[in-house]
């Protein structure tokens, strides 16, 4: 392989662009963290993040979780059953009380007599 002048500029230019990259890594990287950080504790959205202690965490007894029955696949059928009916208890309970946003759902209608 024969180096002619072509090549020494292309070999030079690169050589002169990685040596600019590595050269002006620190600054350009320190320019764009002040200007991220720089917007600081101003502004609407900073009351809707949470900070660790001004979250409420809610009791065990209400969320999601306590919401719901377990049903596992080895259930007989009437331990299923007594699974849903206390979920509908607490549905009930719950939508008595107006604590929930769900109502219950509305019985089938009768079928019609011969």
């Amino acid at each position: 392989m024969k180096l002619d002048g072509p090549m020494f500029v292309r070999i030079g230019m690169t050589l002169a662009l990685l040596v600019m990259i590595i050269v002006t890594a620190r600054p350009c990287a320190n320019a764009t963290s002040k200007f991220v950080t720089g917007f600081g504790e101003q502004g609407s959205g900073t009351t809707a993040m949470p900070k660790p202690g001004n979250v409420d965490v809610p009791p065990p007894s209400m969320g999601s979780s306590a919401d719901y029955e377990q049903i596992g696949p080895n259930m007989t059928d009437a331990e299923r059953r007594a699974a849903i009916e206390r979920a509908k208890a607490k549905a009930a309970a719950r939508a008595g009380s107006g604590a929930g946003s769900a109502s219950t759902p509305p019985s089938a209608p009768a079928p019609p007599a011969p």
